[in-house]
């Protein structure tokens, strides 16, 4: 049997003139390998963009099955089960982090450290339930209500506790930017999904993508070969060490990387607090030398 992994299938906004659209979808609201179509104002439906492509049907299929081995869980997103047509999902209209991010580029420091820290820890629950989620990126992150993350698009891999080989494989693997360079395209394991970390953390504290110049597809090669020899952008961003350590594959754990974000994040809040303290100083001495000003020319 021969087995393709999802990878390389661009994402657009447009749509062909003989695109099938499912009955009950009103927009297409995400295309690529499968399509996102609202259904109303709390339900989208995920279907396969080419119908005629069992493989896609059967990553939707995986994915409701990976979707109710996990259960119910805050950052995850909810299933409502299969349909005829695929599977439908719980509508979050405040859209992905990816488009987030790009809309609001002068978001706090402090919100984007929020976001890692839900992320890894997330990521942490998903890996105890032996999922790999296999496609970690801004754009398979939703905002719910709240602006809190919600982890989406588990195509990805379920392992056995036994033999800690694939119990189900919804083919599905990470974009160049995101990618630990392997021999086996088909591998996958926690270390693969923490090197994606480490381009989502690089995305949201940077506000843009690794390599912003190279394109995922067109350029993948070279994308691959600066991964491999280490050739990584300069480390004057916050957690740019956590970053780096996701790279080169020094994480045994989303926990342990947790861990190091609650230290940036504790770092960053101290630094601020104590700018405050400085600003309110010298506030403080501004007000009296205004004060001095006013009484030397009283007297005079």
């Amino acid at each position: 049997m021969t087995r393709t992994v999802v990878r390389q299938v661009r994402r657009r906004k447009y749509s062909y003139p003989n695109e099938r659209i499912p009955p009950g979808v009103e927009e297409v609201i995400s295309r690529g390998s499968c399509h996102i179509g609202k259904l109303n104002d709390t339900m989208v439906l995920k279907y396969a963009s080419d119908f005629n492509d069992p493989g896609y049907l059967i990553s939707i299929k995986v994915e409701n099955r990976i979707l109710n081995i996990l259960g119910a869980h805050p950052r995850i997103v909810e299933s409502k089960g299969l349909a005829e047509d695929g599977l439908i999902l719980k509508y979050y209209p405040n859209g992905t982090l990816r488009t987030y991010i790009k809309n609001h580029p002068y978001e706090t420091l402090e919100r984007r450290l929020e976001w890692c820290k839900q992320l890894v820890d997330t990521l942490s629950y998903v890996h105890f339930k032996r999922v790999i989620h296999c496609d970690i990126c801004l754009h398979n992150i939703l905002l719910d209500e709240n602006y809190d993350i919600i982890l989406a698009d588990f195509q990805g891999l379920l392992m056995s506790s036994t033999t800690g080989m694939p119990l189900l494989d919804g083919l599905t693997r990470e974009c160049a930017k995101s990618y630990m360079p392997r021999d086996n395209v088909y591998f996958a394991n926690v270390r693969t999904d923490l090197f994606a970390v480490g381009s989502a953390i690089y995305h949201l504290i940077s506000g843009h993508e690794i390599f912003p110049e190279l394109d995922s597809f067109d350029d993948e090669k070279v994308i691959n070969s600066r991964f491999m020899n280490g050739e990584f952008p300069n480390n004057d961003y916050v957690a740019s060490h956590i970053v780096e350590r996701c790279w080169r594959g020094e994480y045994e754990s989303a926990a342990e990387i947790s861990v190091d974000i609650a230290q940036v994040q504790a770092t960053t809040k101290a630094v601020g607090e104590a700018l405050k303290q400085e600003e309110a100083l010298r506030q403080e001495e501004a007000l009296k030398l205004e004060d001095e000003d006013a009484e030397y020319e009283e007297e005079l």
